[in-house]
């Protein structure tokens, strides 16, 4: 990737989940244009095929480089990366895998994903869109989650989508002997930008509705 002055950024996810890597962003540059896509008209991904996801995404960077004048695209779904793993344009960047790890992700990320320590759960994503300024819910939520699977046995847990990173603390205090990793740590430490303008973020809904867009604001600002 050619390395672009003050490029505008457009990051894509099917909910929230993506705002942990906008916020990784905006600490690591301190400055930025951002977009920001929530396609909540869809979310989840996780159980979505993977035809109409290649052609609902392929739409959406069409879309936001037509109309928004986006340089660089990040695809901050895991899922949503899998299923374009083989796009070799370098403006669209997309989560990287490390295959030593044991992975918590959904279950189309364990179908795509190239390995085999892969933990799938159908319905965390969507729990943590609607509880996650419920901590005592999401504690809950998670920890029956925990015992389920017996994560705090892991040495190393990934958590292999971006909604799940929202909730990362929790994680770690539920399982204090496991590292917890972020999986978008992979992709930001691939990032070299040359950003020095003033930061600017604008949020974008595929299902319009005032109370999800002041959700992601809300998310954006915590």
């Amino acid at each position: 990737m050619q390395k672009l002055h003050n490029p505008t950024i457009a990051i894509i996810d099917s909910g929230i989940g993506g705002v942990s890597i906008l916020k990784a962003l905006i600490k690591k540059y301190n400055a930025g244009n951002y977009i920001y896509f929530s396609d909540n008209l869809y979310m989840p991904y996780g159980n979505k095929s993977f035809e109409f996801l290649k052609k609902r995404l392929n739409d959406i960077i069409t879309m936001l480089r037509q109309e928004y004048k986006a340089d660089i695209v990040i695809v901050a779904c895991n899922t949503a990366s899998c299923v374009l793993k083989d796009n070799k344009d370098p403006y669209i960047v997309k989560m990287k895998f490390d295959s030593n790890g044991t992975y918590l992700a959904t279950p189309a990320t364990k179908k795509l994903l190239n390995t085999k320590n892969v933990i799938a759960d159908n319905t965390l994503a969507k729990r943590i869109e609607k509880h996650l300024f419920n901590t005592k819910k999401m504690k809950k939520d998670i920890q029956a989650m925990i015992n389920k699977d017996n994560l705090s046995k892991l040495k190393k847990l990934v958590l292999g989508c971006t909604h799940y990173e929202l909730v990362e603390n929790i994680f770690k205090e539920l399982c204090p002997n496991t590292n917890i990793i972020c999986n978008s740590y992979y992709l930001l430490d691939s990032l070299d930008l040359d950003i020095d303008c003033s930061l600017s973020i604008f949020t974008i809904q595929s299902k319009q509705s005032k109370s999800y867009r002041d959700k992601v604001i809300k998310l954006i600002d915590n």
